[in-house]
C-alpha cells in the first residue's frame, strides 16, 4: 500500500508547476537577449546629455558666484546663518494644521459666526389653498 505522503499533493504540483513555468521564462529571456541584445538607444540622448552638462556648468558658475565654491567660506557661511537662526525667538506659527484641535476649534468659531438667521417671523396665517376646479363632464 502507498502511504498519502508519497502522492503528490495538487497543491504541491501547482507550487512546482508555477516555479516550472517561471524558470522557463527565464531561460527564454536569456536566449532573447543573447541573440539580439543590442542595447536600446535614447534616439534624444545625445540632446538631454548636451542640456545637462549645459545645466551643471551653470549651476558650478552661480555656486562661485555666490562664494560657496571654497570650502572654508561655506563654513563660515552655514556657521553664522547657524548663529543668526539660534539667536531668534521661536515665533507662533499662523499654520493649522489639519484635524489638530486648533484647526477644529477655529472651526467651531466660524461656524458659530456664520450660523443661519433665524426664520423671520410671520404674523399673518397662510393663505387657504386654492379650490380645485370642477371635473368637467
Amino acid at each position: 500500500m502507498s502511504s498519502s505522503s508519497e502522492t503528490a499533493s495538487p497543491k504541491r504540483v501547482g507550487f512546482f508547476g508555477i516555479l516550472l513555468a517561471f524558470t522557463g521564462f527565464a531561460v527564454l529571456l536569456a536566449i532573447l537577449q543573447a541573440v539580439g541584445g543590442s542595447e536600446a538607444s535614447d534616439p534624444r540622448g545625445e540632446e538631454r546629455l548636451a542640456a545637462r552638462t549645459e545645466i551643471q556648468q551653470a549651476q558650478t558658475q552661480l555656486v562661485e558666484q555666490i562664494g560657496l565654491a571654497d570650502e572654508g567660506k561655506t563654513a563660515a557661511i552655514f556657521k553664522k546663518t547657524s548663529a543668526t537662526l539660534s539667536q531668534k525667538k521661536p515665533t507662533k506659527s499662523a499654520q493649522v494644521v489639519p484635524g489638530s484641535p486648533t484647526q477644529l476649534k477655529m472651526a467651531a468659531e466660524e461656524a458659530a459666526k456664520v450660523a443661519p438667521a433665524a426664520a423671520p417671523a410671520t404674523d399673518a396665517a397662510p393663505a387657504p389653498a386654492a379650490e380645485a376646479p370642477a371635473p368637467a363632464n
